[in-house]
């Protein structure tokens, strides 16, 4: 389980639902959790039980089904707009960034099945608008809306009013955004995520602004409500930078764009009579498409300061979309702006293929078992790889797709178990002490776990170990161990046990009073 991120707080409350038999109200540490819906904690709950236990594996098996089907959505929906081979190029573009390659598609968080249900949901706008069937439309469109509501709030509402807006009063239907259709998918939307919360206050005695309050504030804090002008300024700036690293080798394809009249309307004949030359982006209305929906909802993350790169991954298919469509349709294999990438890109990768032996000299990595055998290995197929993307300049862009595959492969082989053992000492102590307390009740005390989420690693172990949900106490209960610091002890009186790490490297202790 990674500790750096949010994944033990996904893979806690599901622990927790099926540990109280309660699936409506999410928990941390037995406390009420608003930050989030409980779909996605559902998922995770369903595949525990499926596999029977609550590995690793277990957690983020519904992740990794839904970048499956995220890429084989984006296939199935581009290739009846564009043809198979710039779906199949966009679609791997996804799969293969840095982002999703060596992150988050090692990590069993929200982003990626809600990105795939977002994703959806903006081309089946243009899908059945194509088709003038607008009952469609609205009706799908806020069954995904809602489902994306059920997994991380507000922000599927805001994508799916800025996509509506922005296609219907670019193609001069603002009109349908008052028909019939648009207000019976607005319904469904209310019906399901209302059904949800109407059976969430039968159960739980608390005001509904208390979870409109949170809600609020968990899409607002990272926008220039929470961090002022100054600091949204700077991000504007770097931001588009921090793009080109986060999403690359692919997103370098940009300098694609680098031309005039990039949106220029179309015309249909030159002053001479003749047929005009399409332009880039509106001589495909598929393509164009797919730019608007990019463009309006980029501008919430380019304006909000604190933003993490797993959250624009539901817009990436659509600038990738575009960048395969002029790579393979509008671009000459000649162009320099192709040529200079595909250079670049050739050097990278014989970079790469030559740092496969670093290895060897790094101290986490060269006591890996077998690492003779496999840096040979991944050396001598990246070099033939390399090779093929140099002889073969028509097939570059599907040579690099296999290049980092085969990356990955040895991104597994050598940089996943150092990672693997840090984590580990979290897992093996707290199953140590939780081990340790069995016949007694446990208790947190005071602020010492569950504050900020770095402990949620050790909650869910200790969880895990004794079938019980570990809450938080401020009183001093008789034949009761607690898990304190320093901090919470104070100057109390107590008997130390035992001695461990919370995440990161926090000294604690398991004590008694």
């Amino acid at each position: 389980m990674d500790t750096g991120t949010d994944e033990p707080r996904r893979a806690l409350v599901a622990l927790e639902m099926i540990l109280s038999g309660d699936y409506l109200t999410p928990t941390l540490n037995g406390e009420l959790y608003f930050n989030k819906p409980p779909l996605y904690n559902w998922l995770i709950a369903a595949s525990f039980h499926l596999f029977g236990n609550y590995s690793s594996f277990a957690l983020r098996f519904p992740m990794v089904v839904s970048l499956l089907l995220y890429g084989l959505t984006i296939y199935g929906l581009v290739k009846k707009h564009l043809g198979s081979r710039i779906a199949f190029a966009a679609a791997l573009m996804l799969v293969t960034n840095t982002r999703i390659l060596l992150y988050d598609s090692m990590l069993g968080l929200i982003d990626i099945t809600f990105s795939w249900l977002t994703y959806s949901a903006f081309i089946l706008v243009y899908h059945f608008d194509r088709k003038r069937n607008y009952w469609a439309l609205f009706l799908t469109t806020y069954l995904i809306t809602a489902l994306g509501f059920m997994m991380k709030g507000l922000p599927s509402l805001v994508f799916q009013g800025l996509t509506l807006g922005a296609y219907f009063l670019y193609t001069k239907q603002f009109r349908k955004l008052f028909s019939p259709a648009h207000f019976a998918g607005i319904g469904l939307f209310l019906l399901i995520v209302g059904s949800y919360y109407l059976a969430y206050f039968d159960r739980n005695a608390i005001s509904p602004d208390k979870i409109v309050s949170v809600l609020f504030d968990e899409s607002a804090k990272r926008t220039v409500v929470k961090f002022g002008i100054k600091e949204t300024l700077l991000h504007m700036l770097t931001f588009p930078f921090e793009m080109l690293y986060h999403y690359a080798p692919w997103m370098l394809l940009v300098v694609l764009l680098f031309r005039k009249g990039v949106f220029k309307r179309s015309q249909h004949t030159t002053p001479e009579g003749q047929p005009g030359e399409k332009p880039l982006i509106t001589g495909q209305p598929f393509i164009l498409f797919n730019a608007i929906v990019f463009l309006v909802n980029f501008v919430i993350y380019w304006s909000s300061p604190q933003v993490y790169a797993r959250y624009l991954l539901m817009l990436l298919p659509l600038l990738f979309t575009v960048f395969a469509y002029v790579y393979y349709e509008r671009t000459n294999p000649t162009d320099w702006r192709r040529r200079g990438w595909e250079y670049f890109m050739g050097f990278v990768l014989i970079v790469v293929t030559i740092g496969a032996w670093v290895p060897f000299f790094h101290p986490d990595t060269k006591t890996i078992p077998g690492l003779w055998w496999k840096c040979s290995v991944l050396f001598g197929v990246l070099a033939f790889i390399v090779y093929h993307y140099i002889r073969q300049p028509e097939h570059r862009l599907i040579i690099l797709i296999a290049f980092l595959a085969m990356f990955r492969n040895g991104f597994n082989w050598l940089v996943i178990p150092p990672r693997l053992a840090h984590r580990q000492e979290y897992k093996d102590s707290s199953e140590r002490i939780a081990r340790q307390s069995l016949g007694k009740d446990l208790y947190g005390y005071k602020q010492t776990i569950g504050n900020d989420g770095q402990t949620d690693v050790n909650s869910f172990h200790i969880e895990v170990v004794r079938g019980e949900i570990l809450r938080k106490t401020n009183q001093k209960l008789p034949n009761t161990l607690y898990i304190a610091d320093s901090v919470s002890l104070g100057h109390e009186s107590y008997q130390t046990l035992s001695e461990f790490n919370l995440f990161d490297r926090h000294p604690a202790k398991l004590v008694r009073f």
